[in-house]
């Protein structure tokens, strides 16, 4: 399940995901229009809780979902063409309301997660999609921008941009992207200046009042003058 580290805790959460739909009159059905059916009305459920802000109570619909449509190899093998569509275009709209969902909530890493998990879907599946992959890419963007990956944040944003030109909240974050992207830039030269400084220069950077930072600036100066005399004289 999305969001969710380590196997153990992935079949533990499935497991109970299952339990939940079975005591709840959700059995998983052999019949493909059935599942299509069940897991439509279980991602309704999920968006009212969604509308009234109740994320976690959303989400576990929205995995119940993604139950009914998980079929294995074989099942998916007789499967006609229309049909696999109709399964992946459902598949895309979970994933994209559970990937809102860690974004509302603010939970950064997941709604990164199950933004690649979109985007990744939707490249096997070969979906077409500009809205949808515009929305996983600015999700993935934004959270980034908020766990301070300015560089990777951009990237997405910009790819968005791109697919969805104009759009408002799309240039806001690149415009913040774009801005701690310099700051991060810049912080990279001074730290890359630091390293190459000698000893004494770092610690001619020293507080003022720091009796080894006086020596060396003392010492420093009057090196300066020497070799401004040796070139006056020569």
């Amino acid at each position: 399940m999305i969001g969710v580290g380590g196997s153990d805790l992935i079949e533990e959460e499935k497991q109970k995901i299952i339990e939940w739909n079975q005591a709840n009159g959700h059995e998983r059905s052999s019949i493909f229009e059935y599942r299509l059916e069940t897991a439509d009305k279980l991602r309704d459920e999920g968006n009212d809780a969604f509308r009234e802000a109740d994320y976690p109570t959303a989400r576990h619909r929205y995995f119940s979902a993604v139950w009914h449509l998980d079929f294995d190899i074989g099942q998916q093998w007789n499967l006609m063409e229309h049909h696999q569509k109709d399964l992946d275009t459902r598949k895309l709209k979970v994933i994209g309301n559970v990937c809102a969902s860690y974004l509302k909530e603010g939970d950064w890493v997941n709604t990164k997660r199950a933004a690649d998990i979109g985007l990744r879907h939707m490249e096997k599946a070969s979906l077409k999609d500009d809205e949808a992959t515009a929305k996983f890419l600015y999700r993935k963007g934004y959270a980034n921008l908020e766990r301070g990956f300015c560089e990777d944040a951009f990237e997405a944003l910009k790819k968005a941009d791109s697919i969805l030109p104009g759009d408002r909240h799309v240039r806001q974050a690149l415009k913040l992207a774009g801005e701690g992207q310099k700051i991060d830039r810049e912080k990279a030269k001074e730290v890359y200046r630091a390293v190459l400084l000698t000893n004494e220069e770092k610690a001619c950077r020293g507080t003022s009042w720091h009796w080894p930072a006086l020596a060396f600036r003392y010492s420093a100066t009057c090196r300066r003058r020497c070799c401004r005399r040796k070139l006056h004289d020569a």
